[in-house]
């Protein structure tokens, strides 16, 4: 199971389904996991948006967007067997409220349905996969996951939350099981949140992630240095600009060369402390005239490929 983390509109979701396909071309099951207001992931392969059942969307490659109130419904009627106390008891207005009140018990959820998929889920629905990639919200309300069961043990809770919350947090404590990489972009909002979450998903989790994702990359496009003036293309068409073009030009350098800097520094300040260190998928507007969905996909694929060894 991998965890796909990262600051709102940096690509999470991109990489996911990057990682989906190309596990999926390995010729294993995948599940993508989003835990979304919408399925973003569907439509870029062709498909109707997915619910909380898990739906086709390629060759080997399956998608779902969680729903609490599935989740509780599928724990007590298809897990517990509790169908009658759940339509009499758990479904009705009042008990709906409390449990949308409680706080983490969502996120408990979440994580409990991820366990599921990896133990009961052949079982109770075959379905059966070799790899779950989960895409779940922003950085601030991901992050908490990996601290959910470890609080919910500390309220001296027993009997079946207690059991639960004991093997959610033996699956993210197993490295054979679990792992988490982080997504960000070369711009400062998105370093910065990676460099603040970095140690608290490590501690977190108990090891830390496998490597940082770095999107729109400019780097693979021979990024230019400080002068901005190694990014032969763009020299290219400074040199043919007329004069009053020049300036925008100027410009559209300086942006690169701030992009091209931090994705350096980030790099730099990672090194030993992810495993596979910062991984770069280049910007397809760069390089791209107005790329579809499954073009950046493909495109994702092909720069996380050693990624594939890590298994």
């Amino acid at each position: 199971m991998v965890f796909v983390l990262g600051k709102g509109g940096v690509g999470r979701s991109t990489v996911a389904a990057a990682l989906g396909a190309g596990f999926a071309a390995g010729g294993e099951r995948v599940l993508i996991v989003q835990w979304a207001v919408a399925d973003a992931i569907s439509p870029w392969f062709g498909c109707a948006p997915a619910g909380y059942d898990a739906g086709p969307i390629a060759p080997g490659l399956a998608t779902m967007n969680f729903s609490a109130d599935a989740a509780l419904e599928q724990y007590f009627v298809e897990h517990l067997g509790l169908g009658t106390f759940y339509r009499s008891v758990i479904s009705s207005r009042h008990v709906h409220r409390l449990t949308r009140a409680a706080p983490g018990l969502e996120e408990l959820m979440f994580l409990g349905t991820l366990m599921w998929l990896t133990t009961l889920a052949r079982d109770e629905r075959g379905w059966s996969y070799d790899h779950v990639i989960v895409d779940p919200p922003a950085m601030g309300h991901a992050a908490s996951l990996f601290a959910i069961p470890h609080a919910t043990s500390t309220l001296g809770l027993g009997g079946l939350l207690a059991t639960e919350c004991a093997r959610v947090a033996a699956m993210l404590a197993d490295p054979a099981r679990s792992a988490a990489l982080v997504v960000t972009t070369p711009e400062e909002l998105a370093i910065e949140e990676t460099l603040e979450f970095w140690p608290r998903i490590a501690r977190e989790l108990g090891r830390p992630p496998l490597a940082a994702i770095i999107n729109r990359s400019v780097r693979q496009l021979g990024a230019p240095p400080a002068d901005a003036r190694a990014c032969g293309w763009l020299q290219a068409i400074r040199d043919a600009a007329a004069p009053g073009t020049r300036e925008g030009l100027e410009r559209v350098y300086g942006h690169l060369a701030r992009r091209a800097d931090r994705e350096r520094t980030l790099a730099g300040q990672l090194a030993g402390t992810a495993p596979l260190g910062a991984l770069s998928i280049d910007d397809a507007m760069l390089v791209d005239d107005a790329p579809a969905p499954r073009q950046v996909v493909t495109r994702a694929t092909c720069a996380l490929q050693p990624l594939w060894g890590a298994r």
